[in-house]
């Protein structure tokens, strides 16, 4: 098994990659192949990795649809190409995040040939954790879109979460079938015949509750209330910061909160999860933010690794052809 990894990708590249990549050495680094330009080859080497060169990069402002045509020669250009010739069974990267969902069209093409891939988070709740899809991949889909979300999210959950039956559930504005837009009603009867546990619509308030397993949702409600997610945790954190150290002037007292407070804060830390994978597509596809942390790259490289060893791309075929 290899994995592909993008050392030009994050905002802070190749630095942030540099470290995520001492962090995992000791645990899989044979089967790491790092893509990047040549200036860094001797010190990814040095640190026992395999690599290869890439003669340029895709920023982060650059036009998706342009970067693919123009740029097979970046580190994701090389990446996709060693993937389709399955020289990599997956691929990590921190990068232009419209131009990897263009070159995982053009170069892996999808599962299902109407079906539009989503991107699939793991999304903390009071009782572990919940997979949401889509956060960014589709921002209009239509409701068959939406059911092969809840099926591949299913897939994801049972081998990432170790769930036997998921709970699929469709982000709604109420939990009747009749509510919300017109997508979202036949959408719901889509799920309802097409996934045994299929428990209806979710209301946002109870999305932290743990009351299903899979969240179905299009792009930019999921891109949207992922960011806030992010955000209201980091401002809570330094609000309750502010609020114990104000009624708590004990050190004893700071000592036995602080902690727990630190708990929380790492459990909806996006560190956790490290990125989202693009179900829908022929190959394991890893996109990170790009301001990942190189404990977030590394938990990435571990979870492409799980999905590879699982054969994700496999048993999401399997369900679909049901």
């Amino acid at each position: 098994m290899k994995i592909g990894f993008d050392l030009m990708g994050s905002d802070n590249s190749p630095h942030i990659e540099i470290e995520a990549l001492k962090f995992i050495k000791d645990e899989i680094k044979s089967e790491i192949i790092v893509v990047g330009k040549g200036d860094y080859e001797k010190e990814v080497k040095n640190l026992g990795f395999e690599y290869r060169i890439a003669e340029e990069v895709i920023g982060m402002h650059e036009i998706p649809t342009v970067a693919v045509r123009q740029k097979r020669n970046s580190s994701l250009g090389v990446l996709f190409s060693m993937l389709q010739k399955k020289e990599i069974d997956g691929l990590v990267s921190a990068g232009n995040t419209g131009a990897i969902m263009g070159f995982s069209f053009f170069d892996l093409g999808t599962i299902e040939e109407n079906a539009r891939p989503g991107l699939a988070i793991t999304l903390p709740t009071q009782s572990g954790y919940s997979i949401m899809i889509d956060v960014g991949a589709n921002i209009k889909p239509k409701p068959p879109d939406l059911l092969y979300y809840g099926i591949m999210g299913s897939v994801l959950a049972k081998i990432i979460l170790k769930k036997e039956n998921p709970r699929v559930g469709l982000l709604n504005v109420g939990s009747e079938s009749v509510k919300g837009d017109e997508i979202r009603q036949k959408a719901y009867q889509l799920l309802k015949e097409g996934i045994p546990d299929f428990v209806g619509n979710i209301e946002g308030n109870n999305l932290m509750k743990g009351f299903v397993d899979v969240i179905v949702t299009d792009g930019f409600t999921g891109n949207v209330l992922l960011k806030y997610a992010e955000g209201i945790v980091d401002a809570l954190w330094n609000m309750l910061k502010e609020t114990v150290d104000a009624a708590m002037r004990r050190k004893f007292g700071q000592f036995l909160v602080k902690p727990a407070m630190k708990d929380l804060k790492a459990k909806f830390s996006y560190e956790e999860y490290g990125g989202g994978i693009l179900l829908g597509v022929n190959g394991v596809v890893i996109i990170c933010h790009g301001h990942s942390s190189p404990l977030a790259l590394k938990n990435a490289l571990l979870m492409a690794r799980c999905c590879v060893e699982c054969n994700i791309i496999e048993e999401i075929k399997k369900v679909m052809k049901k």
